[in-house]
């Protein structure tokens, strides 16, 4: 080989491995632990979540389940589209056919005996492992069985691909919903770690026509671990919990605000999810520390038949979300989103008042207006009042072992037990706790025997708030989530009265309710129900 021809060889090596370099390198910018879950820096401008609609009456997606272990030893999760899109806003309209084509993507792990009934198989029915999950669709009357919205034994393993399919409810409010993981025992770690999205069901503003010109805004709050730094910071009024906005995160003990960019005294709607796994919100605009007035027009999804309550605090435990209507700042004018202190009693978490972000006014490019053609208008859901339950039911929240800083304790047990039945953890392999008819309502007491706040959740359907410790309530929401109050000293027991609605038609099955801090879930704070086929002749109205 000539001197020449051994050059030219060395310059098309040099060639190559440059090549191959600039590749490797494009690859783990899109893959390496800096990318994986990326999370925004303390104060920057909040993004909106980013969007995946549906078209001609379809949407399809497929969602990569990662994650990624921070120096500090905690873990980020995320959902992640083929476009690289993360924990996008899924919108779609009452009849669209939903199709999700799941990948977990989490490293394995040896399957964990911690909870009752772990051990299962089949195409719904997989193994516990700590890297195991699945997806809740919260709030929608989605079908609790295998492939839409069941989520107590569908577990699905690392490495392996699972497919959702399901159709939304022609007669699905049009609101605000969300997505995260619900696999029992691990549901605070993954929720925590980030895994949380919102979605959209189109058509409030044809049922709400005054708001079809306004832009809108999409939020989801989560809260995160401290890191053992923040742990070891001796302030009384440390926080259990960080918050993040959007994943923009608002750390212990400087606080430094996301910010929020608006075009100047402009009305928006403001739709707000509280996807935190154990925080509870109480949510204020404040402009020059002066409280403003918020207009809510949607409460857990549901639009209020009557018409807009003002509010200059709206009350968000976890999961439960709020569709308001703001007045941005002045241009000058001083402007935060903040949460006011909750006391949740005196086993809870500390939750302490703090900002979550600046608002500043700036000229900015008119937002357009997003237009759903051939919106549907649903049928706004009517007062639960009116119709007559067949039943009452009691059901009490307790606790054993002390609570420690941050919540239960690693020796804390939680419970949520029908009265009559005994007391124990929830069991996923165990017979449903209540069996119901579809084409009904009930009344449920529910009472809160402990010395700390819980938050009762339960899938597939929606109640109304009747009584607050026995005296009668003028409350029309219709929620799907809700405070139940610690109990106070020596103080007769807290409880509330709500009526439940099993009246669609999709929701035959099982599923469960629970306490949506998921630190309690988790530990064993469920039951299940199993609705049954509705008995002809059955009437629910007064």
């Amino acid at each position: 080989m000539t001197h020449r021809s051994i050059g030219f060889a060395l310059k098309v090596f040099s060639v190559v491995l440059c090549f191959f370099c600039l590749c490797w390198s494009a690859a783990r910018a899109e893959t390496g632990p800096d990318r994986i879950c990326a999370r925004p820096q303390e104060g920057a401008v909040v993004e909106e979540p980013p969007v995946v609609a549906s078209t001609n009456g379809a949407l399809a997606v497929t969602l990569k389940f990662r994650s990624v272990t921070e120096p500090g030893g905690n873990v980020r999760y995320c959902y992640v589209t083929e476009a690289g899109l993360e924990s996008p806003t899924l919108r779609v309209a009452p009849g669209d056919r939903l199709s999700i084509h799941f990948q977990n993507e989490l490293p394995q792990k040896d399957a964990v005996a911690s909870m009752p009934g772990m051990e299962m198989g089949g195409d719904c029915h997989g193994m516990m492992t700590e890297s195991a999950t699945n997806l809740h669709f919260h709030g929608m009357a989605l079908p609790p069985q295998c492939h839409q919205d069941e989520a107590i034994h569908t577990l699905i393993a690392p490495g392996q691909a699972f497919d959702y399919s399901m159709q939304i409810p022609g007669g699905n409010p049009p609101g605000l919903y969300w997505y995260h993981p619900h696999p029992h025992g691990f549901s605070t770690a993954q929720v925590q770690g980030g895994a949380s999205g919102a979605i959209i069901v189109e058509g409030i503003q044809a049922v709400i026509p005054e708001l079809k010109t306004l832009p809108e805004r999409t939020f989801v709050l989560r809260d995160q671990l401290l890191t053992p730094s923040q742990v070891d910071n001796p302030d009384p009024l440390k926080p259990s919990w960080d918050l993040s906005l959007n994943y923009v995160p608002v750390k212990f003990p400087r606080y430094v605000p996301a910010t929020i960019h608006a075009r100047p005294h402009e009305r928006q709607l403001w739709r707000f999810v509280n996807s935190a796994a154990n925080t509870i919100i109480h949510l204020q605009v404040l402009y020059d520390h002066v409280p403003q007035t918020m207009e809510v027009y949607a409460v857990d999804g549901v639009p209020m038949a009557k018409g807009p309550v003002a509010q200059t605090s709206i009350f968000l435990p976890p999961g439960s979300r709020s569709e308001f209507v703001v007045t941005t700042p002045a241009l000058g004018e001083t402007a935060q989103l903040v949460t006011q202190m909750h006391d949740p009693g005196p086993a809870g978490d500390s939750a302490p008042a703090r900002p979550i972000a600046n608002i500043v006014a700036m000229k900015m490019k008119e937002e357009k207006v997003r237009v759903v053609a051939n919106a549907k208008v649903a049928r706004l859901p009517e007062s639960l009042l009116d119709l007559k339950p067949v039943r009452t039911r009691s059901l009490y929240f307790s606790q054993n072992g002390n609570g420690t800083e941050g919540g239960a304790g690693a020796a804390t047990k939680f419970y949520l037990t029908v009265v009559g039945q005994p007391i124990k953890e929830f069991d996923m392999s165990a017979p449903p706790n209540i069996v119901a008819r579809q084409g009904t309502v009930e009344d449920w007491v529910l009472a809160n025997m402990t010395p700390e706040d819980h938050i009762f959740h339960i899938h597939q359907v929606h109640f109304q708030l009747l009584e607050v410790n026995g005296t009668p309530v003028d409350d029309p929401l219709v929620r799907d989530t809700i405070l139940v109050p610690h109990q106070v000293g020596r103080t007769p027991i807290s409880n509330i009265k709500v009526r439940i609605d099993f009246r669609d038609p999709g929701i035959v099955g099982t599923f469960v309710y629970h306490c949506h801090i998921l630190d309690h879930e988790d530990k064993g704070m469920m039951g299940m129900i199993q609705i049954l086929p509705a008995e002809a002749g059955s009437d629910v109205r007064q």
